[in-house]
């Protein structure tokens, strides 16, 4: 982590990464914000993974790419062999459905998940012919890194229609250097704003409000009144400018320090939860401290909160807050049951 020049500076509430870590340095100090950070990483994870085992699927995406090439084999996750028209995503955790629509057709085929040595598969296989499949069946199974094998290889033109859920991208913050501003364009000096995110992720930078695409909060002016201003990123240009949802004002002068942080994929309201696991698995590293259970006892309250409010809004006709279009358990309100 960069060094954090303005860390003591900004007041920001816990809704971004940069103000979770201040979060837990004002109730844990004594540790470097890259520490802080690890830990809340950590127990980001882990909610993520609690909140995966809803029935809601609040963290799944349905993406359809098209075969360009005749093949058994095809890499959804990154499309290394440039058989598909794109990669289903770099994200892509695990797939939760497949449909195929054959080239030519509207509609899409049903399919079946078998394992590689079942004897529908095993059959289908062994007695495909050279010429690729056109109409299926559609028998399948997954190996590596989201590999898709298919019993007959697929026609040009067939279009894949994958329903999965996706990992988290770390949450982290940057505040190297100094920027300035005019209305909502924001310019850094020798500043690295893309490197918000790893290079596998750069197409999930503050764009277009993309269903993957990462929320960031833009944190300047540290001497205004309540102790600094929070600014929506819209869009992260470059490694020098990035856009405001409105114009920062006052306007930050050459030289003016800033950070740059990187949203949690969770409802606001319930961000906290992580700061909560962070603080009960640091406090617990001394085996002794009684903050650990006081912190153990929060953390599962409002992770139970979480997991509440999710099923609730998302059970509703219409659903709200509806995060990706997978978000479909309004559809049977048994899946919550």
């Amino acid at each position: 982590m960069p060094v954090v020049s303005v860390l003591s500076l900004v007041k920001s509430p816990p809704t971004n990464a940069f103000g979770l870590v201040q979060y837990l340095s004002q109730r844990l100090p004594g540790y470097d914000p890259s520490e802080h950070l690890r830990e809340l990483n950590s127990a980001y994870i882990h909610v993520w993974e609690e909140i995966t085992k809803l029935k809601n699927h609040y963290f799944t995406n349905i993406v359809r790419v098209t075969t360009v090439t005749a093949a058994y084999q095809y890499d959804l996750m990154f499309n290394a062999d440039a058989a598909l028209s794109a990669a289903v995503s770099p994200r892509l955790y695990q797939v939760t459905k497949l449909r195929f629509m054959a080239p030519g057709s509207t509609q899409f085929a049903s399919s079946v998940a078998l394992t590689p040595n079942h004897p529908d598969f095993v059959e289908i296989n062994s007695a495909s012919s050279a010429n690729p499949s056109q109409s299926g069946p559609y028998r399948w199974y997954l190996s590596g890194r989201n590999q898709l094998n298919m019993g007959l290889p697929l026609a040009v033109g067939t279009v894949i229609e994958v329903t999965y859920t996706f990992w988290p991208i770390a949450l982290t913050f940057l505040s190297d250097e100094v920027v300035s501003s005019v209305s909502n364009v924001v310019t850094g000096v020798s500043t690295n704003f893309t490197n918000l995110l790893q290079p596998d992720f750069q197409a999930y930078l503050p764009n277009v409000q993309a269903q993957e695409e990462i929320q960031a909060e833009f944190l300047c002016n540290p001497t205004v009144p309540l102790g600094g201003q929070i600014y929506r990123v819209t869009k992260i240009v470059s490694d020098t400018v990035l856009n405001t949802k409105t114009p920062v004002a006052p306007v930050l002068a050459a030289g003016s320090p800033y950070a740059l942080a990187t949203l949690p994929e969770i409802p606001r309201e319930h961000i906290r939860v992580i700061a909560a696991l962070a603080l009960k698995n640091m406090y617990s590293v001394a085996g002794d401290d009684q903050r650990s259970g006081e912190w153990t006892a929060i953390y599962e309250k409002n992770i139970q909160m979480c997991k509440d409010a999710l099923e609730q809004r998302q059970g509703q006709t219409p659903a709200q807050k509806i995060r990706f279009p997978g978000s479909l358990a309004r559809r049977n309100r048994a899946w919550m049951r």
